[in-house]
């Protein structure tokens, strides 16, 4: 009992404040050894090294609950260390990427004050199978997916996007959702009904790749259109607007959508 001390006390040998003592306390992650009947909190002076783990814990960015844990049951730090080196990781990729990003729209606003830097291209026709639907935007990803599932090798093929109406539609619009037809495709037997081909001749077109989230595209085609007054070309109108999801991927520095506006 002698060599127990106050919470005050603690904070002074771990060069900290009394409030953040309590507060650790009131976490569940540093408690005292023992309340005596005035109330007061009492520590081991040992409990100084527990408060240092959970400072180098907390600023290498562990949570309080995996804190808590550790000291609780005496875990190895290795794995700890080892599992949060991972997430630092992807949180620095994220973090150059973004940066990359930064420097790539800072560049775009000083050439031609839009973020986007376009490139125009003559394409040639290609086959696309589709389904019709009416909806959001925030749906394209899902008709997307429940088109894949009507192939049998759905995990295989590139979707798009076919904007049958001119103008910006987020709640309502009238979307061809395809996929890039290629060797070996093949469709389901049950939805032969359901799935359609046609052949697409957009030619001339101005396009723009943005590589990140899929939910920022019509700020991309907004700049996009942006681009075009400024430079004084001429958006086609008897052509549809399109995209194409050229890489889907859970991380999304790895994501890829192309987006396409028909130009005389």
């Amino acid at each position: 009992m002698s060599n127990l001390i106050s919470a005050g006390e603690l904070a002074k040998l771990a060069s900290t404040t009394k409030r953040t003592i309590l507060f650790y306390d009131e976490k569940g992650v540093l408690k005292p050894r023992l309340v005596n009947e005035k109330k007061y909190r009492l520590y081991e002076q040992s409990q100084v090294l527990d408060y240092q783990m959970i400072l180098l814990l907390s600023t290498l960015g562990v949570s309080l609950d995996q804190i808590k844990t550790y000291l609780k049951n005496r875990g190895k730090l290795a794995q700890l260390f080892s599992a949060k080196k991972a997430l630092i990781q992807k949180q620095i990729n994220l973090l150059q990427f973004n940066l990359n990003n930064m420097e790539k729209f800072l560049a775009n606003l000083k050439i031609n004050q839009t973020l986007v830097d376009p490139k125009v291209k003559m394409l040639k026709p290609f086959g696309v199978y589709y389904i019709d639907r009416i909806g959001a935007y925030s749906q394209i990803d899902h008709f997307c997916r429940e088109l894949l599932a009507m192939f049998t090798n759905g995990q295989e093929l590139t979707t798009m996007a076919i904007f049958e109406e001119q103008g910006y539609r987020p709640k309502k619009s009238r979307i061809k959702i395809g996929v890039l037809a290629q060797p070996g495709i093949k469709v389901k037997p049950e939805h032969k009904d359901a799935v359609q081909y046609l052949k697409f001749n957009p030619g001339k077109v101005i396009t723009y790749t943005h590589n990140g989230p899929g939910n920022l595209l019509s700020l991309f085609w907004k700049e996009l259109e942006k681009y075009c007054r400024f430079n004084k070309i001429k958006v086609r109108k008897d052509v549809p607007d399109f995209e194409i999801y050229r890489r889907i991927n859970n991380d999304i520095t790895k994501q890829f959508f192309e987006i396409y506006l028909p130009i005389r």
